[in-house]
């Protein structure tokens, strides 16, 4: 009865959300001063491909070519382009229309993911729902979903991988190896669980995508590989409080600053995995901040503390006071123009850095504390 109610509202909340995005251009809705100008959506590339022109190219030749527009800069996969292309079809005003629909659809079915699964904590169905709702009045929410940028349907596979049926598993991987910054951590995971047929397919399907992008516009296929970490490099901002973003150039060799920040992530990850005892959104939670906080990734990828906002009611009330107030503080008060002249300066980034590995403390250690409550996952 309790958890009809609370699909109930949601679904309230979700029609007010429609009819909030379908009047982006209104003031009255425009709280927090976005441009809503889905500059992130992967739409050009798609666009291209169907138009006989290769968007890697393009920008080769012209970072600021017109045929590219805002900043749909060709960054992620060669996958993406193919993801996308239903997209390609259609003017870009039809576009952003059906990717809002499919950002809100996404939204409702994690709801549902989330809300069917015994989760084992306290008052489940108003946790869920109170998560939830807090999500979509956050900033980085507004302003990924008004952007269209694809860490909302990354947002849902990881989701989707540890709370859906194994069956999800191939889904999940494919779509997080289309933006890089979220496939290490994950894939590294799915090695330590033996996901190898999975991981295989993953990997077979983007090798028959590169060859046959290489093929059909005669690009070199090395160059096709190595041209969207390129690209990321020089048309990105900076990250919000990676350490990726906090390293910069450092060390100057590309290859080593890589290896560093990979190796130190996947050793991070493997000695949680290894010294404590785990469950489901455990392990979901520690491994969306430790790609947040490992790799490039914008203000508005916070939205992935979703699951660890969820996860803080099964920890004792006082950590779970602190982990929602750097919640809050991410989601409402870190990006407030008041703090616009901090935003890039490193101390502020290393400070919101702290504040997320204090997050990470705290789940390990309620982890480690709980032994005896939490069931055996491996």
């Amino acid at each position: 009865m309790f958890k009809k109610n609370y699909l109930k509202f949601f679904s309230i909340f979700l029609v007010i959300l429609i009819l909030i995005q379908f009047s982006y251009h209104q003031n009255l809705f425009d709280f927090y001063n976005l441009n809503f100008n889905f500059h992130d959506l992967k739409y050009s590339g798609s666009y291209l491909f169907l138009n006989n022109e290769n968007i890697y190219e393009i920008y080769l030749d012209d970072p600021s070519s017109k045929k590219i527009l805002g900043s749909q800069y060709p960054n992620y996969s060669v996958t993406s382009i193919y993801f996308h292309l239903p997209l390609g079809f259609f003017s870009f005003d039809f576009a952003i229309l059906i990717w809002r629909i499919f950002s809100i659809f996404l939204l409702a079915h994690i709801y549902l993911i989330i809300s069917n699964h015994n989760l084992k904590i306290p008052n489940k169905d108003f946790a869920i729902f109170a998560a939830m709702i807090f999500l979509i009045l956050s900033k980085p929410f507004h302003t990924l979903i008004n952007t269209g940028n694809f860490s909302i349907v990354c947002l849902w596979a990881y989701i989707f991988f540890f709370i859906g049926k194994k069956n999800n598993i191939f889904i999940s991987l494919f779509i997080s190896s289309i933006k890089y910054s979220f496939a290490p951590i994950l894939f590294f995971y799915s090695l330590y669980k033996k996901n190898f047929f999975q991981i295989f397919l993953v990997i077979l399907i983007t090798i028959l995508a590169l060859i046959h992008f290489s093929y059909r516009f005669d690009f070199d296929l090395m160059k096709l590989i190595i041209t969207p970490l390129h690209v990321g490099s020089t048309s990105t901002a900076s990250g919000f409080l990676d350490f990726q973003t906090l390293l910069g150039n450092h060390p100057k060799n590309i290859f080593l600053r890589y290896s560093l920040i990979i190796i130190t992530s996947l050793i991070s990850l493997y000695v949680v995995l290894k010294y404590t005892q785990r469950n489901q959104l455990f392990d979901l939670s520690v491994i969306s901040i430790l790609t947040i906080l490992f790799y490039k990734h914008l203000y508005y990828d916070i939205i992935f503390l979703l699951p660890v906002l969820i996860y803080s009611f099964q920890v004792e009330i006082k950590k779970r006071y602190i982990l929602n107030i750097i919640i809050f503080y991410y989601w409402f008060i870190s990006y407030l123009n008041f703090f616009e002249f901090l935003r890039y300066w490193k101390s502020f980034m290393l400070f919101n850095n702290i504040l997320l590995i204090s997050c990470l403390v705290i789940l390990i250690l309620n982890n480690i504390k709980s032994n005896n409550r939490n069931e055996k996952y491996n």
